[in-house]
């Protein structure tokens, strides 16, 4: 007696895949299992099979993420309001950026804040800031204290910022890193990310991230304590779609969480709206991360897709392809050089101009922005942002279809 699976034809590869041509009608006739995302410029193919390298990092002990939220500090008073809000709302580190502030006085900012059950991250402008940071918590230690500094933070949020795509994060993440690393062998790094609305890429880019960070470190023969925050932006959002920007920011979040971060920020959507937030978006944003933490019970898992054939080879390739465009930053004398900083900007340019352009022309469908627009006007407009990084303003889509649309009337 035959067993089951003797009983049918081993499946031939080819002509698995002449039928699918057949079935789907498919355009490609060379390999149906083949596409690219222009916008990332990557390819990929649908075919895993357990032959797939796994890449490893460095695990964490816990996947317990800090719940962040930022607070931009021009007036103290608001700025300790606000912080005092957000705490309300279940958030539990506080990242207070203070570069615009003449005279910081932390009394008053921290009125009411018992920093010593909370995480806080302070960004500064000089070294005077910082070491009256230092000085003020130096008897009355918080549950966790890091002060960015421009020695020891990485912002690649401002590359998705600016329109650019996960690899171009990740080589800037790597070469600024490298940078920091190599000028203060011993300081912690703290890099910042921002998440696409690409959920296997993005997932990948975390793990790539972790992979090839460790083997930077391991080659300038040091470990140091190494903090990532992720961070929601605004390149995908429509102020016209509050609930599918909830969508937007639900597997956002959940991509950075499942690729491991220290902390994960989620911005109100409608936070570079003209009238700001509202007390709903806040709520949400913070919801959002105690809904995947507290509901889905992401944190008890650390990198939970570690072995799936389709997050390998997403990671294997996107890690080659940060690698290679890190290669072409340190070639050029690394990320601090003018000849870095052109070369930056012309790939930013070219991914940013791939998005708007597949927007205007619908070949990238964004529910609510361009393919089924709510019907109901929300009445709220963006903002025009006056600060620039490499000399691009922040990309908005919506805001660039908004614009195009204006310009055929």
């Amino acid at each position: 007696m035959k067993k089951l699976f003797e009983a049918f034809e081993k499946p031939n590869l080819t002509d698995w895949k002449t039928q699918l041509i057949k079935e789907l009608n498919s355009e490609n006739t060379a390999d149906p299992t083949a596409f690219k995302n222009e916008v990332e410029e990557l390819s990929f193919t649908d075919i895993y099979t357990p032959t797939t390298p796994i890449l490893t990092f460095n695990k964490p002990n816990s996947n317990d993420w800090k719940i962040g939220a930022e607070i931009q500090v021009v007036d103290i008073k608001l700025a300790n309001q606000w912080a005092l809000k957000q705490l309300n709302l279940g958030a539990n580190a506080l990242n207070f950026d203070v570069t615009q502030l003449e005279d910081l006085i932390l009394s008053e900012l921290l009125d009411g804040i018992e920093t010593a059950y909370i995480y806080v991250y302070f960004t500064t402008i000089n070294q005077e800031q910082s070491e009256l940071i230092r000085s003020w918590f130096s008897n009355k230690l918080p549950l966790f204290l890091h002060i960015n500094t421009a020695s020891n933070l990485v912002n690649a949020f401002q590359i998705d910022d600016v329109g650019g795509n996960a690899k171009q994060q990740l080589a800037f993440a790597l070469a600024k890193g490298k940078a920091l690393l190599t000028k203060n062998p011993t300081e912690p790094i703290h890099f910042m990310f921002g998440i696409g609305s690409n959920f296997l890429v993005e997932i990948a880019k975390f793990r790539a991230f972790h992979i090839l960070w460790d083997s930077i470190q391991t080659a300038c023969e040091t470990h140091i304590k190494t903090y990532v925050t992720a961070k929601t932006g605004f390149v995908n959002k429509s102020l016209q779609d509050p609930y599918t920007n909830l969508l937007r920011q639900t597997t956002e979040g959940l991509s950075a969480v499942v690729g491991v971060v220290d902390q994960l920020i989620i911005q109100p959507y409608d936070l570079l709206a003209k009238t700001g937030s509202s007390t709903f978006t806040e709520r949400m944003a913070i919801n959002i991360s105690l809904i995947l933490k507290e509901e889905a019970e992401i944190n008890q898992w650390i990198d939970p897709l570690e072995g799936s054939f389709v997050l390998e080879n997403y990671t294997n390739i996107l890690a080659d392809e940060a690698w290679r465009l890190f290669q072409k930053i340190e070639a050029k004398g690394g990320i601090e050089t003018s000849e870095s900083e052109v070369f930056l900007h012309e790939e930013i340019t070219r991914t940013r101009t791939k998005r708007i352009h597949q927007l205007n022309e619908k070949k990238h469908k964004m529910v609510g922005v361009n393919h089924y627009l709510n019907t109901e006007i929300s009445g709220l407009h963006w903002k025009n942002e006056s600060q620039t990084f490499l000399r691009m303003y922040p990309l908005i889509l919506e805001q660039e279809f908004e614009k195009t649309l204006s310009d055929k009337i």
